[in-house]
C-alpha cells in the first residue's frame, strides 16, 4: 500500500514538474541559476572530460544492445528482452518532452540548443543501472557483494547527472525531471519484467 502511494506521488509529481516545464519553456526553476553558477566548473578541459559522461544517444543504445547480449549469453532471456524494450521506452520519456519543452541549454558548449529538459543522462542512467540494482537485489546471494554492487551502481547515477550538470550541459532541474522520468520508467519496467517472468 506505502509503495503504491509513492509510486502515485511520484508519478503525480513527475506530470505536475513536466507540465510546469513545457509551459513555461524559456524560464528557469528557482535556484536554476544559482546552483548552477556555484557547482559548474569553468575550466574548458575539466568542462570536456565532465561532458565524455553521456548515456544518451549512441552510448545509451550500445549499453543496451551489449548488455542484452551478456544476459542472452547467460541464458536470461526475459532479462535481455526488457533491457532491448528500454529503447523505446527511452524515447517515450526523453525524446518526446525535450521535443515538447524545448528548454534553451546553458551558456557552454550546447549553448543554443533547445534539448535541456529532461537531462537524458539522468533519465537513462535511472532506467538502464536501476534495473541493474534490482537484479542484482534478486539474485545475488552474497549480501556483502549485493550491497556492494548496488552501492557502486547509485554512485553511478548520482555521478553521471552531477557531471553533465559540472559540464555545464544542464540546469539543476534538468536533473531533477530527468532522475524522476527515469524512476518512474524504472517501476513500469520492473513491474513488466515480474508480469514476463510469471508467465
Amino acid at each position: 500500500m506505502i509503495a503504491k502511494v509513492g509510486i502515485a506521488i511520484l508519478a503525480l509529481a513527475t506530470v505536475v514538474l513536466f507540465a510546469i516545464a513545457a509551459i513555461h519553456n524559456n524560464d528557469l526553476f528557482w535556484g536554476d541559476r544559482t546552483i548552477l553558477s556555484s557547482l559548474r566548473i569553468d575550466d574548458t578541459a575539466w568542462q570536456r572530460f565532465f561532458a565524455w559522461f553521456d548515456i544518451r544517444g549512441v552510448a545509451g543504445v550500445s549499453s543496451i544492445l551489449a548488455i542484452s547480449i551478456v544476459f542472452l549469453v547467460f541464458r536470461k532471456g526475459p532479462e535481455a528482452l526488457v533491457y532491448l524494450a528500454m529503447l523505446p521506452v527511452m524515447g517515450f520519456t526523453i525524446v518526446l518532452p525535450k521535443a515538447f519543452v524545448n528548454r534553451p541549454r546553458p551558456e557552454g558548449a550546447l549553448e543554443g540548443f533547445t534539448d535541456s529538459f529532461p537531462s537524458g543522462t539522468a533519465t537513462a542512467s535511472v532506467l538502464l543501472l536501476g534495473f541493474l540494482i534490482y537484479l542484482i537485489g534478486e539474485s545475488v546471494v552474497p549480501r556483502k557483494l549485493r550491497i556492494g554492487l548496488q552501492l557502486a551502481l547509485g554512485m553511478a547515477i548520482v555521478l553521471l547527472g552531477l557531471f553533465r550538470m559540472l559540464a555545464g550541459e544542464h540546469w539543476p532541474s534538468d536533473l531533477v525531471g530527468g532522475y524522476m522520468a527515469g524512476a518512474l520508467a524504472l517501476v513500469a519496467t520492473i513491474w513488466a519484467y515480474r508480469k514476463l517472468k510469471q508467465h
